[in-house]
């Protein structure tokens, strides 16, 4: 995609989120207008949610990560010794990536933790 086609893109995004936004606050104001933010349904909602995105990610990074891993691990035993090397690569990144989303899910619950 073109930097000009991006643009459009992000804007229609940005436009896209403000009106959802506004539509939310005057169909339920009792949600977003709350006596403080701690009793607001928006608020105790979205910890919910990143709580359940914590979890969903320690869940989902491995379940995810090793059938990929052991596609790799397969493709490069069957590879020559140049194509070794390309799957070598391929395998240290999956690595790193599911090590990632899982760091990642536990410190959304860490946090999530002394929050809540």
């Amino acid at each position: 995609m073109t930097k000009k086609v991006m643009l459009k893109n992000y804007r229609k995004s940005i436009l896209l989120a403000v009106i959802f936004m506004a539509v939310l606050f005057f169909v339920f104001p009792s949600a977003a207008f709350a006596e403080d933010i701690q009793s607001s349904k928006i608020f105790t909602g979205s910890m919910k949610l990143l709580e359940d995105v914590g979890r969903a990610l320690i869940i989902a990074a491995p379940i995810a990560g090793v059938p990929i891993i052991a596609y790799f691990w397969f493709r490069r035993g069957a590879a020559d010794e140049m194509d070794q090397k390309g799957w070598n690569k391929r395998i240290v990144v999956a690595l790193i990536s599911v090590l990632g989303v899982e760091l990642t899910g536990v410190i959304i619950s860490v946090v999530m933790y002394y929050y809540v």
